[in-house]
């Protein structure tokens, strides 16, 4: 297995953002290359404890073999003081619950799918390298991209394709797809990406600064893997993990996830919502969370150049009252 290519995004910001301090517990939502799970490794020090999840099973083994050599790494994963779960974050309060982490310091997560993921042509999650239709995380389980664009009705993958990828050519690319499958099924990654690009007029593809097929892919990889359904439910069960004061990091990138965040920070930011004539309170609302900032933290000049991943990442933060 080949050593990670992946480069962790706003790590100074994320380290920043969650206070962190030796003795702390935090849970690492998203392991992937492992990046910000050493580095709360090594804030929190020897005595604190970092559980890390992750739903892909090949990115915890690839993330163990890196660290297989490290002595001190090697004594805090059979001390407990680091542990790694294979579990979709949405489970997260029933990891806790399991591992007897009942409050934490700090959860976080990284939305974004690793350089690993994406370049690793066998998950189908690229549209420039040949693979199997597939995009699961856990390939265990679930519905494959093949699945979608073989049996979705057309108006169903034009919906899909507009509402999660934000594709303005939604239509066209549906009923492109609809008029192909009827010739073969779609089995390959490339095939999509050409039946994608071939149905996306010109003057939209000129203007355009990335692949075509992008968005197309971008929503079938949300639907597969029901990003924005998981994404709710690790938010709620996060809020309850947290000890008071304890702060909870969010990488998003791109705006389907952020509005998800940033409404989901606004409502348990929320008070007393009675009615302003009430002389007195009966709805009994209290704030869950503090804002810590309205507006989200993005990568420098220096690192979007760097790191050409870190040009959409935006960091919501919130702590708990």
């Amino acid at each position: 297995m080949d050593e990670t290519r992946h480069k962790s995004v706003l790590w100074q910001e994320a380290l920043d953002g969650l206070r962190l301090s030796p003795g702390d517990t935090v849970i690492d939502a998203t392991l992937g290359g492992g990046g910000h799970t050493l580095l709360f490794r090594f804030a929190v020090g020897e005595t604190g404890r970092i559980m890390a999840l992750d739903t892909d099973q090949v990115a915890i083994d690839r993330f163990l073999l890196r660290v297989k050599d490290d002595a001190g790494m090697s004594a805090d994963l059979a001390a407990g003081r680091l542990s790694i779960v294979h579990a979709n974050f949405s489970d997260i309060g029933l990891v806790a619950e399991e591992t007897g982490l009942t409050s934490v310091n700090a959860i976080f997560a990284d939305l974004g799918y690793s350089s690993d993921q994406i370049e690793e042509g066998a998950r189908g999650l690229s549209f420039s390298k040949d693979g199997p239709l597939d995009m699961r995380l856990d390939q265990s389980s679930g519905e494959t991209a093949a699945h979608i664009v073989n049996v979705w009705a057309e108006d169903s993958l034009s919906n899909l394709f507009s509402e999660m990828g934000d594709e303005e050519c939604a239509k066209s690319i549906a009923r492109a797809i609809v008029r192909t499958r009827k010739e073969r099924a779609f089995t390959r990654t490339l095939e999509l990406a050409e039946v994608v690009e071939q149905a996306m007029p010109m003057r939209v593809r000129s203007r355009r600064k990335t692949h075509p097929a992008t968005k197309v892919f971008q929503a079938l990889r949300i639907a597969v893997n029901d990003e924005y359904g998981n994404l709710e439910r690790f938010l709620e069960q996060s809020v309850d993990l947290l000890m008071p004061n304890g702060r909870l990091g969010v990488i998003s990138f791109h705006s389907g996830e952020d509005r998800i965040v940033k409404r989901f920070f606004r409502q348990m930011a929320k008070g007393c919502e009675c009615p302003p004539e009430f002389p007195v309170c009966v709805c009994h609302r209290k704030p869950k969370l503090r804002h810590i900032s309205r507006d989200p933290v993005v990568a420098s000049e220096r690192e979007k150049e760097e790191n050409p991943r870190a040009r959409s990442a935006k960091l919501r933060f919130a702590e708990k009252c």
